[in-house]
């Protein structure tokens, strides 16, 4: 029987962009965990490991490498090679193995598409490793994959029927080829992002790091006088880093959005600007940030698979205006992109190259942010693992448990760029530039800073 094969959709034609060169091969893998607060059993594990595959069709892709563009179906069943399972006696050891298992990259090509290894930690805690194709699944759909791997354990534990089959990933390439083949949108978005670029932002963005000016690398950039963005390191390697911003004060930025009718994700945004732009001197202009997370249907946010729509936003941090002008100018502007989402990222990026004459392999984005909402059921813990060689100076995921309103603050930065000492404080920056504009929100911005 012949498989219906599917174009790729936006986010991955960026995946596969980014996987062709060396520089760019930390986002061809996700790696996360699963720790079970109750434990499991090695056995029952792997066969709900392998009803996971069984279920949801993205870990049964393929994908082919053709002339007129890479295609991918879906495989009717895959069998899982042996599960590996590991004992830890020291946490140090769970670090050196993250290292290498994070060093080799699922390649959906072959059809591999994730890696699961089963573990007892130093205190006897049960997790799940997994390492999984880019190409596959981002956060959202992690979410419905943990979620459903909890689920179809906890029905085999206790001898009960299957819940319900999550979203399937095919019916989002479905909807993306057909949203693709709209010419005369198309087009429009063209027009639009050439005017956005050429006539209302002309100038090629500065880069504002989270390190300030005290990056060694960043000076030498200044130094020859060049506006050339220093992130290109294929030996440098990348550390994660995890904070937590408590329920105290997202609940007030909560209530700040609903009041103002503003996303949760434009207050984090813009607040973060503005931590960069104090971090550089109040410098007022910021490297375009980039937007991962343009899901606009509930479809989208089911599917375990990738929806994205990667655009750069301009911000201004006008000091003399308040918080709410400025993020609200960022609000309207991020809404306008997001009617213009038929051009692909890479389709942008031309239009950048051909204005600014840098290189097309080297993207313009250092600081990439997520705001992503998560929920995942009680009695696990989730992390996410740094994934080594880092294609960003930065990237800073926001994840926001819907459930107790703690956000996870996750980066993952270059060593090369940013020390320790630098990430700390660039937080602790974030921090109270969080907690001044929520209890001033009217207040112009250089009576707050």
């Amino acid at each position: 029987m012949t498989k219906t094969r599917y174009i790729f959709n936006y986010s991955q034609d960026i995946v596969n962009l980014q996987t062709k060169y060396s520089l760019f091969k930390r986002v061809s893998n996700i790696l996360f965990s699963v720790t079970f607060e109750n434990g499991f059993k090695d056995g029952l594990m792997t066969k709900a490991i392998e009803l996971l595959v069984e279920r949801n069709d993205c870990l049964r892709l393929v994908c082919e490498k053709r002339k007129g563009g890479n295609v991918q179906y879906f495989r009717d069943e895959y069998k899982i090679k042996e599960i590996p399972s590991v004992t830890f006696s020291t946490y140090g050891q769970i670090d050196k193995f993250l290292r290498k298992f994070r060093k080799g990259a699922i390649n959906v090509f072959k059809g591999e598409t994730f890696k699961p290894v089963l573990a007892t930690g130093p205190s006897g805690e049960r997790t799940v490793y997994i390492k999984i194709s880019h190409f596959v699944a981002d956060t959202y759909g992690i979410g419905i994959l943990v979620n459903d791997l909890q689920q179809i354990y906890n029905s085999l534990e206790k001898g009960e029927a299957l819940p319900p089959v999550p979203a399937q990933f095919e019916e989002i390439l479905k909807k993306d080829s057909q949203y693709r083949a709209n010419d005369d949108a198309l087009e429009k978005d063209k027009a639009f992002f050439k005017d956005y670029y050429q006539v209302q932002h002309p100038q090629m963005p500065m880069y504002c790091g989270i390190h300030g000016n005290e990056s060694d690398r960043w000076f030498k950039f200044k130094k020859k006088g060049t506006r050339a963005l220093p992130y290109l390191f294929v030996k440098c390697d990348t550390r994660g880093y995890k904070f937590v911003i408590p329920s105290t004060i997202t609940e007030k930025v909560e209530e700040l959005c609903q009041k103002h009718t503003l996303s949760m994700n434009t207050f984090f945004f813009y607040t973060c600007a503005i931590a960069c732009s104090l971090r550089n001197d109040k410098y007022p202009y910021q490297i375009p940030l980039e937007l991962m997370n343009c899901r606009g249907t509930v479809a989208d946010r089911k599917a375990a698979g990738t929806k994205v729509q990667s655009l750069g936003v301009y911000t201004n941090v006008d000091y003399t205006k308040s918080f709410m002008e400025n993020a609200m100018a960022l609000y309207n502007e991020q809404a306008e992109l997001y009617r213009h989402t038929k051009l692909s990222y890479l389709e942008v990026e031309q239009i950048q190259h051909k204005l600014w004459g840098h290189p097309m392999t080297t993207q313009l984005t250092n600081f990439c942010f997520s705001f992503i909402p998560v929920s995942f059921p009680k009695g696990i813990k989730f992390s996410l693992h740094s994934n080594g060689k880092g294609a960003l100076a930065t990237y800073m995921a926001l994840m926001l448990n819907v459930e107790t309103k703690e956000v996870y603050a996750m980066y993952d930065v270059q060593t090369k760029m940013c020390s320790t000492e630098q990430m700390m404080e660039f937080q602790n920056i974030y921090v109270k530039v969080i907690e001044a504009v929520l209890k001033f929100p009217e207040s112009p911005l250089n009576e707050l800073f």
